[in-house]
């Protein structure tokens, strides 16, 4: 095991007591036998909101964020007690990434003030800053001392690493960091390193991980991935954690497992969470939560979560069912045919009679590596799956995460080799063609992950796909490099890259990242789909 830290944006893991409860750095009493429970923080209440007071660990005040003369943040002030809960949300484009990039020093504001008090001394950085301030800067590294962490929604662990390592080699103040001190104290040092990999096994135990330490961490469940990533965080110290979408991409059992972790360290650890979730998974959120800001026209709303409660609560039916309706339009008829290991195909038909065959999978076998992902029936025995799919129809995919949806897309475009089976476009058979002779053939496919190219403006990036109409929402984003778009901006460029041109469409959780307005959008733009095929995979949960 390295037991170099890694240079992360934000900085990562210390320990878990032998008991395989977290130990958190700033309060040892939690690893002393106590008669009963330690006295919660005293709390007053906020006349103004009515909302719970804690300690404060951090005040942020009037901070102003413009990019290319547009206000993004305008005058925004918020505290962060102990102990806190708070989901943050807003549409697309409204600044949650901003203010999150500020709090965690991943960005300086072009005025205000922050205020660190995590460690029990005042630390305070004003903007802009003045010339006699160009040392006192508010930096990644600066932040995570300060105890304050961050997690992203794209899993950052070491992939070729085990879980164990992942956690261990991140633990602050390694020795062996010191070249010096690696050769001339090897013994402290491998003394050290027992006692990383022994806390790390501990921390294992207590998220339900045990026998996985030396499980590669990319064959691991995306839900067991982010709880790693969540408690390496935490187990650096932090007191306050960003954590942005941690429950995006995962089944009902995924969510399950980091809603529990997550209510583990606020309930138990006292930990204060700052959590910016997806429009569906808002209502779990609001289970957890002691607050909601809510950001809209660069200001911030202060709300309880009984007041967002009530304003969800308004009848509508389950999100899916919406889509699923929205879709159906012009007496389309829904059909749910049950696929193996858990899949619902719902077929949205617009006829009595069905069109012709788009697109056969006949017999299809796919593994990656060693691993079986597509062909496994019940009994664990390789069958080969079937589907055909229908001009004019639009099809959701719901399966469970590991089921083989991001497998069986790619598979089909030509991205992953398959290891037996046909796959026919209109009646030609493709699978031993390449990607770029399947997009000639009208296929085309939207990416759940790294699907648009940073480097490019967001015009380049529509020239490059031959998109030539998109709606006012992304005509005002043509100037803005893809880089600095927003995930939900991202999305919406994805998605209308990929309906450019082509004729059959594959979409791999097209909504993610998006509020609804923009998923409503995409929706319409989906019923012009008439005379093609449309494939839509997502996570199967419960909405």
């Amino acid at each position: 095991m390295t037991t170099c830290s890694p240079n992360l944006p934000i900085a990562i893991a210390h320990a878990a007591n032998s008991e395989g409860r977290f130990w958190f750095p700033w309060a040892e009493v939690a690893l002393k036998p106590v008669e009963k429970p330690p006295a919660k923080p005293s709390t007053q209440t906020d006349p103004a909101s009515g909302l719970s007071r804690r300690p404060v660990l951090l005040r942020a005040q009037d901070l102003h964020q413009q990019f290319g003369g547009q206000t993004i943040l305008n005058r925004v002030s918020v505290e962060l007690g102990a102990g806190e809960v708070v989901l943050l949300r807003g549409a697309n484009g409204s600044g949650k990434t901003t203010l999150l990039n500020i709090l965690t020093g991943n960005l300086e504001p072009d005025a205000g003030a922050i205020e660190l008090l995590t460690n029990g001394v005042s630390e305070m950085f004003r903007y802009p800053r003045q010339w006699w301030e160009m040392k006192s800067r508010l930096t990644p590294e600066r932040v995570a001392k300060a105890g304050i962490g961050r997690t992203w929604q794209d899993i950052r662990l070491f992939s070729t690493q085990n879980l164990l390592d992942n956690i261990a080699c991140a633990a602050p103040n390694q020795l062996g960091e010191n070249p010096a001190w690696a050769l001339l104290r090897r013994s402290e040092v491998q003394a050290q390193e027992k006692r990383n990999i022994n806390d790390s096994q501990a921390m294992l135990l207590d998220l339900g991980l045990a026998g996985r330490e030396n499980s590669s961490a990319d064959k691991v469940s995306l839900g067991q991935s982010k709880r790693v990533a969540i408690a390496r965080a935490i187990s650096a110290g932090a007191r306050i954690l960003f954590l942005d979408e941690p429950l995006s991409g995962l089944d009902a059992a995924g969510i399950a497992e980091v809603m529990a972790m997550l209510n583990h360290l606020a309930k138990e650890h006292n930990v204060t969470l700052v959590i910016v979730e997806h429009v569906l998974n808002i209502p779990r959120i609001l289970n957890l939560a002691t607050t909601v800001w809510t950001l809209e026209g660069g200001k911030i709303a202060v709300e309880s979560p009984e007041q967002v409660r009530a304003e969800l609560l308004k009848p509508s039916g389950s999100n899916l069912d919406n889509w699923i309706n929205m879709l159906a339009v012009n007496n389309g008829k829904i059909k749910h045919e049950h696929l193996t290991g858990g899949a619902i195909l719902s077929r949205i038909i617009s006829s009595e009679s069905p069109g012709s065959v788009v697109l056969s999978v006949e017999d299809l076998v796919v593994y990656r590596g060693k691993r079986l992902v597509i062909g496994e029936d019940q009994n664990g025995e390789v069958r080969g799956i079937y589907f055909q799919l229908y001009k004019g129809q639009i099809n959701i995919l719901q399966a469970p995460n590991g089921w083989g949806k991001t497998t069986l897309m790619e598979a089909i475009a030509g991205l992953i080799p398959i290891h037996r089976g046909s796959i026919q476009l209109n009646g030609q058979p493709i699978e031993t063609l390449p990607p770029w002779e399947r997009v000639k053939l009208g296929l085309s496919l939207l990416q759940s992950r790294d699907n648009t190219c940073l480097n490019l403006t967001v015009r380049e990036a529509l020239n490059l796909a031959r998109v030539s109409k998109v709606t006012h929402h992304i005509t005002n984003l043509l100037g803005k490099k893809v880089a600095n778009l927003s995930g939900g901006e991202r999305q919406k460029l994805a998605f209308y890259c990929a309906i450019g041109k082509g004729e059959s469409f594959l979409m791999d959780e097209p909504f993610s990242a998006l509020d609804n307005p923009s998923v409503h959008r995409c929706l319409q733009q989906m019923n012009n789909f008439k005379t093609n095929l449309c494939l839509i995979a997502i996570p199967k949960t419960i909405f």
